[in-house]
């Protein structure tokens, strides 16, 4: 009786610690191993009969499924099942189903969560190895901004930076370009137009830092009230990518009116992973979702061009007027915005010069300028 016992308990455990890695060998009972996370149970449309997978991962999404970088993620996810016969599901839950960015990169962190994506900006408070990037006026083209982060130098010394937080970076997404400023009332036209607005803000030091070098105000907002918190007057407008304005609707119904073409700030998605699952993955599970997340990253180059493209015909046709600064005044805002922010931040923790140095060495030339979209 006793060995029948200890004999339950042992199976008992075991499928409790598959479960909780998202992993499971398929026993043919089709059990749903999906983890369960600490910000909250969610269904999506997109979820399916994971049971049947012999690698089943849930993976959060804080943007809208409209989101360009999310195009990217569900491609990811169909590439890496039939790459696999089947045996790897993965199962994206958009819309921060499963909370904020910060609380699925937690998630993940504490291994409550397979995988997250969402703006390296809102990674700031639980590691600094991504802040680098958010440098004002670091990267100007796209081409400069790709070289950098798909650098194998680059990815391997930010995942030491990272790897005493259990989190394995695994994939970079563009969101449609550089941040750009939107504004729902005021017109900016000169330096001194920014003086005394507020601006919603992610959780990145440098962005509000961006902000306050123009004489502004940084509210830090997180992604899903930002459009109520524009609809309110909280703030007077945001500095977000086109795709980001264009896939949260900001455009509709007047919400923001204007939209400066600064180019100030790039930042991407990123999708990380629980390391100790990453880790403990079958090598040729890993090789399939590496080889799937290239071949979905090649696919969206330029899905991501006629996308944003169509997205800023549209909000263009909604009346939202899309313009650029006078080259004086775009000259004084990059110079006074590099003057300040760099030197606040460069030397500090993931951000030194040595690291500074090889992303400048590995971005290369700024070749054409563009950002893979058009604008008239």
């Amino acid at each position: 009786m006793l060995k029948k016992t200890l004999g339950c308990l042992f199976i008992i455990a075991l499928i409790s610690f598959l479960a909780a890695c998202g992993i499971t060998e398929d026993d043919g009972n089709n059990n749903d191993t999906n983890t369960d996370t600490d910000t909250g149970e969610a269904e999506s449309e997109t979820e399916s009969n994971t049971g049947e997978a012999e690698y089943a991962f849930k993976m959060a999404n804080v943007l809208a499924e409209e989101d360009i970088s999310s195009y990217l993620l569900n491609k990811f996810a169909e590439l890496a099942n039939e790459k696999s016969d089947g045996r790897i599901q993965i199962d994206v839950l958009h819309g921060g189903q499963l909370g904020s960015g910060v609380e699925t990169f937690e998630a993940v962190k504490n291994g409550n969560l397979d995988m997250a994506a969402d703006s390296f900006a809102n990674l700031a408070s639980i590691t600094p190895a991504f802040e680098i990037f958010h440098l004002p006026f670091l990267f100007e083209s796209r081409q400069q901004l790709l070289n950098a982060t798909q650098s194998e130098k680059i990815r391997e010394l930010v995942n030491e930076e990272i790897a005493d937080i259990n989190l394995e970076w695994i994939s970079t997404i563009e969101m449609g370009g550089p941040r750009q400023v939107g504004t729902s009332k005021k017109k900016i036209e000169s330096m001194d137009d920014f003086q005394g607005m507020k601006f919603r803000a992610s959780r990145s030091p440098l962005e509000i830092a961006s902000q306050e070098a123009w004489g502004a105000k940084g509210v830090t907002v997180d992604w899903p009230e930002t459009p109520e918190a524009v609809r309110l007057g909280m703030v007077d407008g945001l500095t977000v990518p086109y795709g980001s304005f264009y896939s949260a609707k900001f455009h509709e119904g007047g919400l923001i009116k204007y939209m400066l073409d600064l180019n100030f700030q790039n930042y991407t998605s990123v999708v990380v992973v629980d390391k100790e699952l990453w880790e403990g993955l079958p090598e040729d599970i890993r090789n399939t979702l590496i080889e799937a997340e290239k071949e979905a990253k090649e696919w969206h180059v330029d899905f991501m061009s006629e996308y944003i493209t169509e997205n800023i015909q549209e909000m263009k046709a909604e009346g939202v007027e899309i313009y650029s600064l006078p080259e004086d005044e775009y000259e004084k805002v990059k110079e006074v915005t590099k003057e300040k922010v760099w030197e606040e931040f460069v030397g500090q923790e993931g951000m030194s010069q040595e690291k500074l140095d090889l992303i400048i060495e590995e971005m290369g030339p700024v070749g054409d300028g563009g950002w893979g979209y058009e604008i008239d």
